[in-house]
């Protein structure tokens, strides 16, 4: 009986160790995106509706829309919501429209900014940020973001065809 325990933690063990690359495939990242009149920089799943958080803009708008698709269970749709989002040692105070996300059973929460918002420059600095949404709060890592590529395209106006 106890060489069968060894046996099946040392099985474990080796499934623990060589499920990082399995999960690794599902895990969220940044992935962005440009179409006709939009530009989209979401942190996700690929080819999933697995979204932590997106960020998103009519090209040459100057405005940065950001969506927490799972703001929080207790947010009220259809109203207004604060929120913090801290970067660095500094807190961001945000209000979005809420609406509710039939999908999560949550209420999504959604902001629109100026590009020039100087959340967006600490974003750029940062290596993530913190959400605080309702009793969630949740961090996202600002590694290989592609943000920058996302605030041009918000603030550039498209080329005339």
């Amino acid at each position: 009986m106890k060489h069968t325990r060894s046996i099946l933690s040392a099985a474990a063990l080796c499934c623990t160790l060589l499920m990082p690359a399995a999960v690794h495939a599902q895990e969220r990242e940044w992935m962005l995106d440009a179409a006709d009149e939009d530009a989209f920089l979401v942190f996700g799943v690929p080819e999933t509706d697995d979204v932590g958080v997106s960020l998103w803009c009519k090209l040459g708008s100057a405005k940065v829309r950001l969506y927490f698709p799972e703001g929080s269970p207790e947010l009220k749709p259809n109203s207004t919501a604060a929120y913090v989002l801290t970067v660095g040692d500094r807190n961001y105070k945000l209000r979005g429209k809420t609406t509710a996300n039939d999908l999560t059973g949550s209420t999504s929460v959604e902001t629109e900014l100026p590009a020039s918002d100087p959340l967006f420059a600490a974003l750029l600095k940062a290596d993530r940020f913190v959400a605080k949404i309702g009793k969630h709060e949740l961090t996202y890592p600002l590694i290989d973001t592609g943000l920058d590529n996302l605030l041009k395209l918000c603030t550039e106006k498209p080329a005339a065809e």
